[in-house]
């Protein structure tokens, strides 16, 4: 029993740091123009996988691999960018110059995860137990102070995300649609719905190259002029990227381009997709095409985005939304949120209250608080009148 409080009384300690604040849904795209970002795209493209772990992280029992042994895993199958995401842990591949540092961020029940690209200082700062939409828009403010890219990690999984939290989320920069764990396309549509342009990635999160299910089913191919960090990232900034899942394990077909000309939307592969599939808002399908290589959609007036999906047998790509905007900017949403200072002092003081109260039951158990019990002999007098009164 003690023991179990005396975690109680730990995590609650967490929450006395907790910020409350004034929720801003984010504004929905609109314009009269189109931002297509594969306006740039070249069909020659890297390979990338940025969710590996390795025997260095947290959890060396389920990740058993050595981080040199993960980097020539991928290497050999075809891979130009390959990161480790150890948790709270900042690998390097000295073979590399133009390495990208990612670390798996988040050690909460809820498995809400961040990978945090780019960034040369590991925050530790999270809510253990309790995740809501305050606690997730707090991590990923401090985050943000790393100068990383912040991705949200397996969004779906465990719950770690909801869809009412991407109405007011802001501050980060990607959503991992895909990885073994999850498809969380539902997250992704709910984040473009709301007006946040939160670009994907597709990655394995392997956590044993030993299994063949754990790796080479996920990947983002990446239209980057050259492997040099700086070009991967702008490119990655800009959308000029898109993800592709297929558990065999076979490259099957790929982007060739993506042309926006008034309000047609054109998308042209390499070869004949069984099926490609234009979606919007809410995740709604517009239009849906069979056994071609080329499809178009006239966008309407009520889109606010344009996704596709393009399955050819057991693969599925992934491609980033073209998006309504001014003609100018994206609409990015990213200033964070205002502190509601009021309820955030009420909300750390109830955590107070309760941490104390934790602390004086674990006191008062271990026999360090002796709690008087004071007596108390109610009299009663009777009265002639047959009122009867507590004396």
């Amino acid at each position: 029993m003690n023991f179990f409080l005396g975690l109680i009384f730990v995590f609650t300690l967490q929450y006395l740091k907790i910020e409350i604040f004034f929720k801003e849904k984010n504004t929905p795209f609109s314009g009269d123009y189109f931002y297509n970002p594969y306006k740039d795209f070249s069909p020659i493209t890297l390979k990338a996988n940025f969710h590996a772990h390795s025997k260095s992280g947290r959890n060396s029992i389920n990740n058993p691999n050595e981080k040199d042994k993960v980097y020539e895993h991928y290497k050999n199958n075809g891979y130009d960018i390959i990161s480790l995401s150890d948790y709270q842990k900042i690998s390097e591949d000295q073979t590399s110059p133009n390495y990208i540092p990612v670390y798996e961020h988040g050690y909460n029940l809820r498995k809400s995860h961040q990978l945090v690209l780019n960034s040369q200082k590991v925050s530790f700062f999270d809510f253990s137990i309790i995740q809501t939409y305050n606690t997730r828009q707090q991590v990923i403010n401090k985050l943000k102070l790393t100068d990383g890219l912040i991705v949200l990690a397996h969004p779906d999984l465990w719950g770690g995300y909801t869809e009412e939290d991407m109405n007011y989320l802001k501050g980060y920069d990607f959503i991992e649609v895909v990885s073994n764990y999850k498809v969380s396309a539902n997250i992704w549509d709910a984040a473009l719905t709301s007006g946040y342009p939160a670009w994907l990635l597709a990655d394995d999160d392997c956590h044993d190259i030993n299994r063949p299910s754990q790796s080479f089913n996920n990947w983002t191919r990446i239209s980057s002029p050259s492997l040099t960090k700086e070009e991967v990232i702008s490119a990655m900034k800009r959308g000029c990227h898109y993800g592709v899942r297929n558990l065999k394990h076979n490259e099957t077909n790929r982007l060739d381009s993506c042309v926006v000309n008034g309000n047609e939307f054109r998308v042209y592969l390499k070869s004949r997709a069984d099926k490609i599939t234009f979606i919007s808002d809410n995740g709604s399908t517009r239009k849906a095409v069979t056994d071609v290589a080329a499809a178009s959609y006239l966008i309407a007036k009520n889109d606010s985005y344009v996704r596709v999906e393009a399955r050819s047998g057991d693969e599925l790509i992934y491609l980033n939304p073209v998006i309504r905007y001014n003609g100018y900017q994206l609409t990015y949403n990213t200033g964070f949120p205002l502190v509601n200072t009021t309820l955030t002092i009420l909300f750390r003081g109830l955590i107070l209250m309760l941490s104390m109260s934790i602390l004086l039951l674990i006191l008062v158990l271990n026999g360090r608080v002796v709690i008087p019990a004071r007596s108390f002999k109610p009299v009663f007098n009777i009265r002639t009148r047959g009122e009867v009164s507590l004396g």
